[in-house]
């Protein structure tokens, strides 16, 4: 492959990626949370009752960098953490119905910013990256 070309598709993914990501950063600040905080929440929301080990292990975080996520999203009523039935060592994680209506918000604006995309550009990768890029 062409290294221009395939320096070209790393600019346009990655920028088309920063736009994206924009939409759900923009709606979380405004909840007073960051990026991460939607990471985990996402996870949770989708796999309810995931251990805490398990979501470390998925977003490749460090149990001491996930204390102050996981405080605020519990604090915020949009988690909460209960004792496995199987091990009472274990802490399973589940969303709050605030918890899910919030991660639907966040993919709802993702969703509609990929939809109105399709709708403009059609479906062929290059002409998506970079109308998600402008």
């Amino acid at each position: 492959m062409d290294s221009n070309k395939n320096d070209y598709e790393h600019m346009l993914f990655y920028f088309a990626y920063k736009t994206f990501i924009k939409t759900a950063d923009e709606i979380i600040e405004k909840y007073d949370m960051s990026r991460q905080h939607h990471r985990f929440l996402f996870f949770i929301n989708k796999l309810p009752g995931i251990t805490i080990k398990q979501l470390l292990k998925t977003l490749e975080i460090s149990k001491q960098g996930s204390h102050a996520t996981l405080r605020k999203l519990k604090e915020e009523g949009l988690i909460v953490e209960q004792t496995s039935e199987e091990d009472r060592r274990v802490k399973q994680l589940f969303p709050t119905p605030k918890g899910s209506k919030l991660v639907d918000k966040l993919n709802k604006a993702q969703n509609e910013l990929m939809q109105s995309t399709f709708q403009k550009v059609g479906h062929d990768w290059y002409d998506i990256m970079e109308e998600l890029s402008n």
